[in-house]
């Protein structure tokens, strides 16, 4: 029985020798096969469930002790637990014990159980419905056609919750097959992995059926799911796939929203089939959109459930980044059937890889069905920013964490540091070649098929597939030039320096600090392996994609401080041509050029008829770069604003979403200044002439390709350009906001807040009733967001209530509305309230999830400017928060920024302002002169 899946765990058993295993189980032991029987009552008093587990299992040595995983589950001491041999011979059992810190079931026995021979473990258990989002657990929803709270039951094991459900063997390294059968009161219906083999009355419960599953393929345990739902139908249900009939689901009145999700699931699972050469056999897929679903999605065989706001699609309400959310969720779900599911990891400390794959791949499915959303271009921008971003503080996170043992398992879950991964994945495939790449990635799929693999399995595969082609060249190693960017933090900053007579440029590399002052906390002389690519005007016709040099490392390195330096030769025709690095962000680093360099790239960016020469998503590089120099202290404010000042003719969606992250950062400070209202005008300034054309487009009702006109009505209502506030206000009181008009949802959510902000209560109220109508898990994340906008205080401290105490809004985008309810100046002060006196709640909330409670307060972190502030937040984090798991780090890392902003504060933001000042004054007097 399952022989080969026997031979795979010998292999791999030896490959974990090296690791540090801690409280995992012993592997001797293996599952075969899992029969498990639950019964829930979903409609009782505290929703008790209970059942049975029978567990076919081998031990490859003599052992009279069995060993399972169990959390929070009643099991008898006396009769709760039997073994037998094949053929019915019973082994006794002298007795059980339950380990509830390390989620251990021992089972003692008394006699040895036989080498190699089958056995069957029954163990019945009781427990009750979770309400924390994990193992099997309860949520509710209000039904809008009834008015009426509904229940349901789902399932959430990833990564070691299946405990919390039934007794396993809750390891990643097992893959057995589960026959499942689930009781339920008749009028809910029941979903799991594989189709429904038959339904059936119960024999002893009234008014319940058993709903009978046909039995998985070998799967692990965080992969298995079931649900329990009064979702009586899907909202569409495609047989393009023949023998995989592909449904949705959702509440009864979501259904319309699910059609979206569905139509992409065929199409990309054929994408990827013909890019990975090889062929899924699945027998259903029943994608689940779940209320108040704490994760944005999980990849389980045959049932993906997801958050609401990650695949329902409303084409009259929603945005096209909404679109691209399903559209993204969808893929990222699909490829994980391959990077995941078909191959899996071998333990949790490189749960990166997997999820690094799928979100690097899932913009290649995006892309080939919708080629005119310019996808793969914005994705792989964004998660290139977002990147820089993040590690460019001392205290950052690496990408790959060691577990040791399960209480590290949640600090492997590192969004950043999947995003770096995926980022890498894209310069690793730059640097190969298309045809290298892809005949590694379906190699790797090949021999890792139903087994576990590492990511030095994957270096190995690829380092097979350069060697053929020569591509990298002599010395270069795959494994060392990951393991540059894998086992150190942060990223580095190249300064390049020409030599305008011989044409040549010298790079160096050091690490780049968003605020220097803090490097000497960190390792010093840091190292990374980078491609080279560059153009110049008269390059424009070649490939300079790939990369023509590498800027190294030593192989051993000395003592010397010694600073990696690489010359580049003959890269430009003459001395008056600008030198541009990192050809679409070809690797995560920043770029700071001589003065001559910055000067020639000026001259093109501001020139209106030449500033295209340079790509679009270079200039949003360089738009990046200008903000992160300035800021950190590598260039003066007065240069890097007046190069700023081609954003006034700057037409690209790509540019001002760059543009609109790096002036939040300084608005957070300057905001809270006694000169915010100059600042204000320079923005008003620069946004002048971008906002005139929004305005010109929308009085001939005609908006042609203008990509980034959401970003402009944002920044500049923002910024109260009078316009705005007027026709956004206008708008509202014709009620375009609430019809399907021209606006996209992100555009009505700017006008209901400036409505909110400088209109009544009447307007607030209409929101307020929009919020309690609206049956869009979006929109109703936009409404609130917009009544985050109020200057009412009490209104305020009304949406922050609702955020983390009502049914309606759903836990993984809390963040988003506490994030607007911060940014507002009367809301700061009420946030910071609310969680000094519901931190117990959020922390449940969020299932005292670190990362979580992590990312909802660095809003809060992001504004602070003093260091009274700092010191506040720094005795409460770690008088409130010490008890995490992990949360020493996420503290530093908080404190940090909070620390950046005190110190940009001192030192930077006075020379902005006072090249700001300048900035108008020359605006002033040059239109002055135009009026004479």
């Amino acid at each position: 029985m399952h022989w080969g899946y026997l031979t795979v765990l010998t292999v791999l058993f030896p490959l974990l020798e090296g690791q540090s295993v801690g409280s995992r189980l012993p592997r001797w032991v293996v599952p075969l096969r899992y029969r498990l029987e639950i019964v829930t009552r979903i409609t009782q008093p505290y929703q008790p469930f209970g059942g049975t587990v029978h567990i076919d299992l081998r031990s490859e040595r003599p052992t009279k002790k069995l060993v399972l995983n169990s959390r929070d589950l009643e099991i008898r001491k006396q009769r709760g637990v039997s073994l037998v041999a094949k053929g019915g011979r019973p082994v006794t059992v002298s007795h059980i014990r339950l380990d509830t810190q390390t989620s251990r079931l021992a089972v003692y026995l008394k006699s040895t159980l036989t080498v190699n021979t089958t056995y069957t473990l029954k163990v019945s258990f009781t427990s009750v419905l979770r309400n924390d989002n994990n193992g099997f657990y309860s949520s509710n929803y209000v039904d809008q056609n009834t008015t009426l709270a509904q229940w349901l039951a789902a399932t959430q094991f990833e990564p070691n919750h299946a405990r919390e459900a039934f007794p396993c063997f809750d390891d990643p390294i097992f893959r057995t097959p589960f026959g499942i059968n689930l009781a339920h009161p008749h009028e809910y219906r029941a979903l799991s992995n594989m189709p429904v083999k038959r339904t059936i009355r119960h024999a002893s419960l009234t008014d319940f059926v058993w709903t009978q599953f046909v039995e998985t393929h070998p799967i692990q345990t965080y992969l298995v799911a079931f649900s329990i739902t009064k979702f009586e139908r899907p909202g569409f249900t495609s047989k393009e796939r023949p023998g995989c009939p592909i449904s949705t689901w959702a509440r009864p009145d979501a259904l319309s929203q699910t059609e979206f999700a569905n139509l992409l699931v065929a199409p990309l699972l054929s994408f990827y089939e013909q890019l990975f050469n090889s062929s899924l056999k699945l027998r259903k897929i029943d994608l689940q959109a779940l209320p108040s679903f704490a994760y944005r999605a999980n990849e389980n065989w045959g049932l993906p459930t997801f958050a609401e706001e990650a695949i329902l699609y409303d084409s009259e309400l929603s945005s096209m980044d909404d679109q691209q959310g399903v559209a993204r969720a969808v893929a990222v779900m699909v490829v994980h059937q391959w990077f995941g599911n078909l191959v899996s990891v071998v333990w949790w400390h490189e749960i990166w890889l997997k999820n690094a794959f799928a979100l690097y791949l899932s913009r290649f499915g995006v892309h080939a069905l919708r080629p005119e959303w310019d996808y793969k271009e914005r994705h792989a921008l964004r998660l290139y920013l977002e990147v820089l971003d993040h590690d460019a503080h001392v205290n950052t996170d690496l990408v790959a964490h060691m577990v040791a043992d399960e209480t590290d398992i949640w600090s492997a879950y590192n969004e950043i540091g999947e995003r770096k991964a995926a980022v890498l994945f894209d310069m690793l495939h730059r640097i190969m070649g298309e045809e290298a790449w892809l005949a590694a990635v379906r190699r790797y799929l090949v021999i890792y098929a139903n087994r576990s693999a590492t990511s030095t399995d994957f270096w190995d595969i690829l380092q097979m597939q350069v060697d053929r082609n020569g591509r990298l060249g002599k010395g270069l190693n795959i494994t060392r030039t990951m393991e540059s960017w894998l086992r150190q933090p942060g990223y580095p900053l190249l300064k390049v320096t020409r030599n305008y007579g011989n044409h040549s440029a010298l790079v160096q590399q050091e690490r780049f600090f968003i605020s220097p002052q803090f490097k000497h906390r960190a390792a010093k002389n840091p190292c990374w392996w980078v491609p080279l690519t560059y153009t110049c005007p008269s390059c424009l016709q070649l490939d300079s994609s790939t990369a023509s040099r590498w800027l190294t490392c030593p192989i051993f390195p000395s003592r010397e401080d010694r600073v990696p330096t690489v010359l580049l030769e003959k890269v430009v025709s003459s001395s008056g041509e600008w030198l541009l690095l990192n050809v679409q962000h070809s690797a995560p680093f920043r770029v700071n050029y001589d003065l001559r360099n910055w000067q020639l790239l000026n001259e093109t960016l501001a020139d209106p008829e030449k500033f295209r020469l340079i790509h679009r998503v270079n200039r949003a590089q360089l738009v990046d770069d200008l903000f992160n120099l300035a800021w950190s202290g590598f260039m003066e404010y007065p240069m890097a604003l007046g190069i700023l000042s081609f954003l006034e003719h700057e037409d690209e969606y790509v540019v001002w979403d760059a543009t609109l992250v790096n002036f939040e950062r300084i608005n957070n400070v300057a905001k809270r200044d006694q000169n915010y209202r100059v600042y204000k005008s320079y923005m008003r300034l620069l946004l002048e002439r971008q906002f005139q054309r929004v305005l010109t487009l929308y009085r001939s009702n005609s908006f042609g390709n203008m990509t980034h006109r959401q970003v402009i009505l944002q920044l500049a209502c923002q910024y109260e350009v009078p316009a705005c506030v007027s026709l956004a206000r206008r708008e509202f009181e014709k009620g375009t906001p609430a019809k399907a008009g021209w606006m996209t949802i992100r555009e009505r959510e700017t006008v209901f807040c400036t409505a909110v902000k400088f209109g009544t209560e009447a307007e607030r109220e209409a929101v307020e009733s929009m919020y309690y109508n609206s049956n869009f898990a979006a929109e109703q994340e936009s409404l609130l967001t917009a009544l985050a906008c109020s200057r009412n205080a009490f209104a305020l401290k009304r949406v922050l209530k609702w955020t983390f105490e009502s049914v309606g809004i759903r836990r993984h985008n809390a963040r988003r509305t506490f994030k607007a309810v911060v940014s507002n100046s009367v809301g700061y002060g009420l946030a910071m309230n609310y969680v000094a006196a519901n931190m117990k709640y959020i922390r449940n909330y969020y299932s005292n999830s670190t990362n979580k409670i992590v990312n909802l307060m660095r809003p809060l972190v992001e504004r602070l400017s003093t260091a009274k502030e700092l010191e506040f937040f720094s005795n409460y984090f770690k008088e409130i928060l010490q008890d995490m798991h992990g949360m020493d780090q996420m503290i530093r890392i908080l404190l940090e920024r909070g620390s950046d902003n005190i110190h940009w504060e001192r030192t930077k933001f006075r020379p902005m302002m006072k090249a700001i000042r300048d900035i108008i004054l020359w605006r002033d007097r040059g239109n002055s002169m135009g009026t004479h």
